[in-house]
């Protein structure tokens, strides 16, 4: 698909989804399993050395019903950065916050994107995610992010609002959450973004415990 026609298609589905869920207003807002501030402080090789609390305004904006945004270290001490944000319910102006969009809001500049498949352990499928490189400054950073929902891990946007309108009309649930993890570049890019891959084979499984399925 051109990349005019994949804009086009992209708009008309937002713009579907938005007036889908506003006409489609009732219904419950689906309530976390576990709060996500309650995520294990030790994860694989990495501890848990600092966490971030939100302001309240920036929380107002996100409309975000629970969230964790920690940074982990590991034997080296080389840090990354966890960001878990759930929303009960996307209806009433509530949705979840592209990366595309907030990263470069907070300066960082795309320098690479690309899609990851993630092997994980035996009993799961593996899931794709997203990868970006960006830059601020002199600094770079590595991030990997999905839409869980569901028990699903979907990398495009695209998708995951088409998977939002489905859950709507036959769930009447709008409930999703947004995984993030990102780290400093330290080594290489390829050694920084296999950190990554083995945190989210040890994170991943843990998601259930918190989100709905």
């Amino acid at each position: 698909m051109r990349p005019l026609a994949r804009v086009t298609v992209s708009c008309a589905l937002l713009l579907g989804t938005f007036l889908f869920l506003q006409l489609r207003s009732a219904g419950e807002a689906v309530p976390i399993r576990k709060p996500l501030d309650a995520f294990p402080t030790v994860l694989g090789g990495w501890q848990a050395r600092q966490g971030t609390i939100l302001e309240a305004d920036i929380v107002n904006i996100l409309k975000v019903d629970d969230y964790v945004m920690r940074r982990y270290v590991d034997g080296s001490g080389r840090s990354l950065w966890l960001y878990v944000g759930y929303w009960a319910t996307q209806r009433k102006g509530a949705d979840i916050h592209s990366p595309k969009n907030c990263l470069p809001a907070g300066g960082w500049e795309p320098v690479e994107a690309s899609r990851l498949t993630i092997a994980l352990p035996a009993s799961s499928a593996p899931i794709t995610v997203n990868r970006y490189l960006v830059q601020k400054d002199r600094e770079m950073q590595v991030v990997l992010y999905w839409y869980q929902s569901h028990g699903r891990a979907i990398a495009s946007e695209v998708a995951a609002k088409i998977e939002l309108v489905r859950s709507a009309m036959v769930h009447n649930r709008t409930d999703g959450a947004l995984v993030r993890v990102s780290s400093p570049v330290s080594g290489s890019v390829q050694e920084t973004t296999d950190r990554l891959v083995e945190y989210v084979r040890t994170l991943h499984p843990l998601l259930s415990e918190h989100l709905p399925d």
